[in-house]
């Protein structure tokens, strides 16, 4: 599958994106005074639209015959096109919000369903990350273009820092991970994967949406991870009524995957404990 265009416009995009996130990196306050909230106690900020809405002109100015699934809507969804492009535009709205590293701008190709072409970039250091089937993970940044090459260290669970932390620890325990590393972003929990060489990350069913995991989906594939639902399955990018990945989704990279997923299922069960 040749991507080669398909690479580099999506690098691009995230890149200009992101310079539209310079004034509200610089402004606690208009951070914060552009916040709303959506359904199911999410929230959205005005740079959030305004990426979306960048990203998606961007996306249909190149690729008018291109689905588009994005996180803020007003994409267009061709049913009858094999290629989807999917667009978080601030993974990390909280962090963000905090004006704290763990955000990311993501841009992710999918095609006949699967992802195949993943981009984050992160704003606060300018690095943009990439994977493509079959051309491995890449790293961005002012000195040009690198392949990733994973350190070897021991593995560690990376965890949502707004997550309960006890609940976290219990299952890196479990897991006999060395640490806990608070990531919100999905696209930099899947960087520190490919960068660390070997680690796990989760989140229940219901709760991570297409546009989280489809960047995180090729980097962790492309640095020889697994990533599917708690069910073992694959995860479906083909948008339906439902944007939700309804069985979760388990990285894991370095470990037994169907292990990791009985653990994940006993110390973060589908369905919480009281």
């Amino acid at each position: 599958m040749e991507l080669s265009n398909d690479i580099a416009f999506a690098r691009q995009a995230v890149v200009d994106a992101a310079q539209l996130l310079k004034p509200f990196i610089a402004s606690a306050t208009r951070r914060s005074d552009s916040t709303r909230q959506k359904a199911a106690g999410e929230v959205v900020t005005e740079a959030d639209q305004l990426l979306n809405d960048f990203l998606i002109r961007c996306i249909s100015d190149k690729y008018p015959n291109d689905a588009i699934c994005a996180e803020e809507g007003s994409a267009h969804d061709n049913a009858d096109a094999s290629r989807r492009w999917i667009i978080d535009p601030i993974d990390g709205t909280r962090s963000f919000i905090r004006g704290v590293p763990g955000f990311s701008v993501l841009l992710a190709l999918a095609v006949e369903g699967e992802p195949v072409l993943g981009v984050v970039h992160d704003p606060l250091d300018g690095t943009t990350w990439f994977a493509a089937r079959g051309k491995g993970v890449h790293r961005q940044t002012s000195d040009g273009i690198s392949p990733v090459v994973a350190a070897v260290k021991p593995p560690k669970l990376i965890w949502s820092p707004y997550a309960d932390a006890t609940r976290g620890d219990a299952l890196r325990e479990a897991l006999g991970l060395r640490s806990l590393d608070p990531v919100e972003s999905f696209g930099l929990r899947a960087v520190e994967l490919a960068l660390d060489g070997a680690g796990v990350f989760a989140s229940r069913p219901g709760s991570p949406h297409l546009w989280d995991t489809a960047s995180a989906y090729v980097i962790v594939k492309e640095a020889g991870g697994v990533i599917t639902g708690y069910d073992g399955n694959p995860l479906v990018y083909w948008q339906n009524e439902s944007t939700l990945h309804p069985r979760g989704a388990v990285a894991s990279l370095g470990l037994e995957h169907a292990s990791v997923l009985e653990l994940i299922e006993t110390y973060l069960p589908a369905t919480p404990t009281p």
